[in-house]
């Protein structure tokens, strides 16, 4: 059977339960196996710890299959893959199984040719006490006799490898089918009187064939061969009684003398049990709350109660009694924050240009080719509704100015920025190759009055990303390319006094991410992640202030400061969409700030045309703090 179809078969078979998990049941009543019944329940799901449900149509319980025709339209109807006959080959001889269409067929024999089982379905008796003690000590039996616990190792084993619903029995589908059962629902975490309970319905699921068997013998042997027949809660209680006493507690039972791992433990409880709720959820909030809520809703696909990683995962989460911070790193919030970074590199760019771009320094027809090298670091604390983030950013940018008259100048200039943003387990590094053009206009005249910055940038983005899901879950890795746009209007006036030039100016910024979705791989849990195609708009404004040179020896200090206000226009929130499985999951930048503020000190150092400097910058804004930096260079011709 192809991979593909195993998956499929298993994500119809835990959708088909999860949608009855909190339903009655509706389990077929057999005319000719009136044994028959789901281990789930009998009339609704058993409820099991850790807020757990048992779900519907995986495992069923029974006698030996001899349905009649519409019993076989009514199994043929459940799903099953496989039918487990743990009956001796005696028994099968006179009792063969009628299989549903398309199940497979497993002998295991339980009882097998082991010492104190040799001759249990054969075995003449004086008393009905004689009768109980047999049957009280084949219970016991399945815990302490080697060749038993060999047979239900495998039995198991397959019953968790099975690609849909299984069905197990034996001839009365009571004893060896009453302890599967029983231990099953040990494994699911349902409570013990329960567990009996479930055990003692066989007297009311077989009571007609049982009073009919016992009409047909003389009174006397009725009395003695009654116990046979039917259960009693002292013969579960002899196999409970003989796991404490041998290895202490029911799961040293099963991974002592079964020998089962821990992985399949939790394979057949992840096939058993839907958790309506998980550890801490209900105290989550924002994008921890999302990726709980996405962990949760797996629970009905295929990576549930198979050997996944999720599945393992998920169980230690249940049992440890916390997520381990999976719930953070699960919805790829690194994607938003990656958008948010990028979407505020334009006014980075801007910042880093800004002492070169007017040519108010130039003469007419002068030109200043220039350099700047530039670095940042900007980080949000954690809120209600995103882990923490930080951006580190480097990048250099060369251009060359032009004044064309008293009026006018322009710019061009290229350059590149390398990124790497972290948040929630994550990391992704994006490299901006960008390309910035912009003009000044001034009605009377550079130097002096009011003027006009218009500024245009565009580049080419490559995007790559990594994230480390913790819980066993491995790293999730993804890359992409797309589009990085913007452009600025701003109007301003220059004083140009003694002393002093101050240039307050009010303005207009537009920037444009548009990033290609892609699908991460390396992990179970990796996302199919969507365009990340966000737009940013906002107002600013800066007041930019440089003092009187200072002379030293030949070189020119010029000190200036600047502060700058960015207010975010709209919706300020940016978020990323991903698909797992047909499950869709969004996750919130950390960084959600309407309003941003920076003040920067900078010195520059001219001797004759060439120019050397500085610049220092503070940023901050609601939860996020950061400082920024550039080595500046230029030559004037």
């Amino acid at each position: 059977m192809s991979q593909r179809l195993l998956c499929s078969l298993s994500l119809l078979t835990l959708a088909v339960s999860a949608a009855h998990a909190a339903d009655a049941l509706d389990t077929p009543r057999l005319a000719g196996m009136d044994n028959f019944r789901d281990v789930a329940g009998t009339t609704a799901p058993y409820s099991t710890s850790h807020d757990g449900v048992m779900r519907a149509g995986v495992f069923y319980r029974s006698n030996a299959l001899t349905p009649t025709a519409a019993d076989m339209a009514a199994l043929n109807g459940l799903g099953i893959s496989d039918v487990f006959d743990l009956r001796t080959p005696s028994e099968i001889a006179a009792t063969p199984d009628n299989v549903p269409a398309g199940a497979r067929y497993t002998n295991i024999d339980i009882i097998g040719n082991t010492t104190s089982g040799a001759n249990i379905t054969n075995m003449s008796f004086s008393s009905a006490a004689e009768a109980r003690a047999m049957m009280e000590e084949t219970n016991r039996a399945f815990v302490s006799d080697a060749g038993m616990r060999g047979e239900f190792t495998k039995l198991f084993n397959e019953l968790a490898s099975a690609d849909g619903a299984a069905v197990f029995h034996c001839t009365a589908g009571k004893d060896r089918t009453g302890w599967t059962a029983a231990v099953l629902q040990s494994i699911a975490g349902v409570d013990d009187a329960t567990i009996m309970q479930n055990y003692l319905a066989t007297n009311d699921y077989t009571a007609a064939r049982m009073a009919a068997t016992l009409a047909h013998m003389p009174p006397s042997m009725a009395a003695i061969y009654a116990p046979l027949i039917g259960v009693d809660a002292s013969y579960l209680q002899a196999g409970l009684d003989e796991v404490t006493a041998e290895y202490g507690s029911m799961d040293n039972y099963l991974k002592q003398g079964l020998g089962l791992s821990q992985e399949t433990i939790y394979v057949l409880r992840g096939k058993m049990v839907r958790y309506n709720t998980l550890p801490g959820e209900a105290g989550l909030q924002g994008n921890a709350a999302a990726g709980a809520r996405l962990l949760g809703q797996l629970q009905d696909t295929a990576l549930s109660g198979t050997y996944s990683a999720y599945n393992y995962y998920l169980q230690s989460a249940i049992d440890a009694g916390t997520l381990g911070g999976v719930e953070s790193t699960v919805g790829g919030q690194v994607h938003a924050d990656a958008a948010s970074y990028l979407l505020r590199q334009a006014s980075m760019i801007d910042r880093a240009a800004a002492p070169f771009a007017d040519g108010s320094d130039l003469k007419v027809g002068q030109s200043r080719l220039w350099s700047t090298a530039l670095a940042g670091y900007l980080g949000t604390d954690g809120s209600a509704h995103a882990a923490s983030s930080n951006e580190h950013s480097q990048g250099l940018m060369i251009g060359m100015t032009q004044r064309f008259s008293e009026q006018l100048s322009a710019h061009a200039g290229f350059g590149y920025s390398k990124g790497n943003v972290g948040g929630a387990g994550g990391e992704a590094d994006t490299d901006l190759t960008f390309l910035r053009l912009g003009t000044r206009f001034a009605p009377g005249s550079l130097e002096q009055g009011l003027f006009i910055d218009a500024n245009a940038s565009a580049g080419y983005l490559d995007y790559s990303s990594k994230r480390e899901l913790g819980g066993g879950l491995g790293t999730a890795k993804g890359d992409s390319h797309g589009t990085l746009a913007g452009g600025s209007l701003a109007l301003g006036y220059r004083m140009n006094t003694s002393g002093l030039v101050l240039e307050p100016s009010l303005g207009m910024r537009v920037s444009r991410v548009d990033l290609s979705g892609f699908t991460e791989k390396g992990s179970e849990l990796a996302l199919q992640v969507d365009d990340l195609k966000e737009t940013r708009r906002s107002a600013f404004a800066n007041v930019k202030a440089s003092f009187t040179p200072i002379a030293m020896g030949s070189w020119q200090l010029v000190p200036g400061v600047e502060v700058g206000y960015d207010h975010a226009l709209g919706d300020q929130e940016v978020d990323s969409e991903g698909h797992l499985l047909g499950l869709d999951i969004e996750q919130r930048a950390a960084f959600d700030n309407r309003d941003q503020f920076n003040a920067g000190v900078n010195l520059m150092a001219n001797l004759g045309p060439l120019s050397v400097g500085a610049e220092v910058a503070a940023l901050g804004g609601g939860d996020s703090h950061g400082v920024s930096g550039s080595l500046k260079a230029s030559y004037a011709f």
